[in-house]
């Protein structure tokens, strides 16, 4: 996702792209091409037994294409099992913004997600090395050709009001996404489904997805074309399924905690806009039982990092949260590390993002490469992260984070304020001479006013170039990256990504496939060989030859220098010592409540 807001994170035409605060976007790759196969082809694939790991819906810590085999966890009964008893505890008490929705069709958001993944789950889900497991699926089926995807539902998972999760949920939940009605901001990721690019631009009728309810327990879904990358997207939130009967009862209101019917190891108890929402646990889900009963979400305004803090050392809040809300304020990350009780509590963890200064390719002074690698070259980014804006991050050489497949920072260009000095030199502009004011633009936000104007300064001192500051309001700012006013007269601006899956198509293709970029980040780079890689690393079924692919992908990024890349995402939050299994996703940074446990008194 791209990310300005902490509440924000949107694909396509409304991805996030500040950034600090950030929170994630994009899900989906390229529209696929059309397929004229309509029948499943013949099945070569091995019926995959699943069993249990721990439920969450993307996978943290490095991505891979490689054929994924499943690991050797302990069998789960074919039925569900009777309700448990489990200790009871004081249940966690968390700070989070008020989320826009907990509709899973919805959703476009750190916040929202970080509720619907406690609650919901998907087909599948993918453990921290990229392992795959069963969650409403218990087997599935790749065809030999990579079409058709069959899964069989186990048998156990029910709706927390007692009925069955069927095949048919999934097909109408698929369905209802898809349809352009629904606008979501997430449709692409069913982009790789057969008929889905068609009904989701051209106004076909959703009934004709590809996917269908074989019977109750089967669901097979047909592809445009293969994709290997299609069970990354089929463990993520816009898959999830939903009950038909609940929304077409309740239509806006279906999400209320009087009115919503849902499959995770919590329920929604109670939900009081901007106050609080209170999550318990399920004790009819299918797997292992959460040990927390419950999971109390203090909700603060957006911005309020400084209350969450105050009430979190009041004793009011056990931990700050993941990040998808609040952090340590800049100002008092100090202060925090300097406390003998609070430095302690302080949990850092990577995130699969970064951040970066996205480029108008279509100015003429910022068309030559070597413009573009002066201003990256000259950029000291350690002392940007250290004393500036004082956060956990980690410098970037190159655009792509820790676990995207194809990555290759060794072929990105050295920093140094020599080598930016002779770049800009070589570009016709020794000293900066000659080279036009510019403006660079960012979504207002106080860690994003210290990052631009650590720019503008380091810009105007190092290399002679004058920059303008303009400070946008969200409102303004996303919509302003796809009109004129940018197109024709912009040159620089803020953006951030942040996995929604980790795979390679949710970089090197969602990003800078150039028939992609007028409706993401619009810089205007375009490089006929690299839109060739992508689209063929795309479809590619063997590993080996789509990790070429895209290093070769990986490459290009590399001459060309199309963005100027600053840090990837990390991290830093506070969390009480009797809190334990408190583990951030490095994908999204979700923190699976299921995982926690309350080990003593607060």
């Amino acid at each position: 996702m791209g990310a300005v807001r902490s509440t924000t994170m949107l694909v396509r035409g409304l991805i996030v792209l500040s950034l600090i605060l950030a929170a994630c976007s994009g899900p989906s790759g390229p529209p696929p091409l059309a397929s004229e196969r309509d029948t499943p082809a013949e099945s070569t694939s091995v019926t995959r037994p699943t069993e249990v790991a721990e439920p969450v819906t993307e996978a943290v810590g490095p991505a891979t294409s490689r054929p994924i085999e499943h690991k050797p966890l302990p069998p789960v009964p074919a039925r569900a099992r009777a309700p448990e008893k489990v200790a009871p505890d004081p249940g966690i008490r968390l700070p989070l913004a008020e989320p826009p929705t907990l509709d899973p069709g919805l959703a476009a958001d750190a916040v929202s997600i970080d509720v619907i993944t406690q609650i919901f789950e998907p087909l599948i889900g993918f453990d921290e090395q990229g392992g795959i497991f069963g969650l409403g699926a218990e087997t599935w089926d790749i065809s030999a050709d990579g079409l058709t995807y069959t899964f069989t539902l186990r048998h156990g998972p029910q709706w927390s009001d007692g009925k069955p999760v069927t095949a048919q949920d999934y097909v109408w939940a698929w369905k209802r996404n898809i349809d352009p009605k629904t606008a979501s901001d997430y449709a692409t990721t069913l982009y790789p489904i057969k008929n889905a690019v068609k009904i989701h631009q051209e106004d076909q009728d959703p009934q004709l997805l590809g996917v269908q309810a074989r019977d109750d327990r089967t669901l097979v879904v047909t592809l445009e074309q293969p994709a290997a990358y299609f069970l990354r997207l089929a463990s993520t939130w816009t898959m999830m399924p939903l009950r038909q009967d609940v929304i077409e009862t309740f239509g806006d209101k279906w999400t209320e905690a009087k009115n919503i019917v849902t499959n995770g190891p919590f329920r929604l108890a109670e939900w009081q806009h901007d106050a609080r929402i209170v999550l318990e646990r399920n004790d009819s889900y299918w797997s292992d039982r959460p040990m927390l009963s419950r999971a109390t979400y203090r909700l603060f305004p957006e911005g309020a990092s400084e209350q969450v803090l105050a009430a979190y050392e009041a004793g009011e809040l056990d931990s700050l949260g993941s990040g998808a809300s609040f952090e340590i304020p800049a100002g008092q990350v100090d202060r925090v590390l300097a406390d003998p009780r609070l430095k302690q509590e302080v949990k850092t963890f990577g995130q699969s993002g970064t951040t970066f200064i996205v480029v108008n390719h279509r100015r003429a002074h910022l068309r030559d490469r070597r413009v573009r690698l002066a201003l990256g070259q000259v950029i000291e980014r350690e002392r940007l992260l250290d004393q500036v804006l004082r956060r956990a991050a980690v410098p970037a050489a190159g655009l792509l984070p820790e676990g995207i497949v194809g990555r290759r920072p060794d072929l990105w260009p050295a920093g140094g304020l020599q080598q930016a000095k002779k770049s800009l030199a070589d570009a016709g502009f020794p000293d900066g001479r000659g080279f036009p004011a510019i403006t660079l633009t960012y979504n207002t936000n106080a860690q994003n006013r210290l990052l631009a104007e650590y720019l503008q300064q380091r810009f105007n001192e190092a290399l002679g170039i004058n920059v303008t500051l303009d400070s946008m309001e969200w409102a303004v700012f996303l919509p302003w990256r796809h009109e004129a006013d940018w197109s024709e007269r912009g040159d620089l601006y803020l953006g951030n990504w942040l996995s929604d899956y980790e795979d390679p198509n949710n970089w090197y293709n969602v990003l800078w496939d150039s028939r992609e970029d007028p409706d993401m980040f619009n810089t205007g780079w375009k490089h006929d060989g690299y839109d060739q890689l992508v689209r063929r690393a795309q479809g590619e079924l063997d590993g080996g030859k789509r990790d070429q692919l895209y290093q070769q992908a990986d490459a290009i990024l590399a001459g060309e220098y199309p963005c100027i890349p600053l840090f990837h995402e990390a991290r830093r939050t506070l969390v009480k010592p009797y809190v334990q299994g408190f583990e951030p996703r490095h994908v999204l940074g979700m923190t699976p409540l299921r995982k926690i446990v309350m080990t003593g008194p607060r």
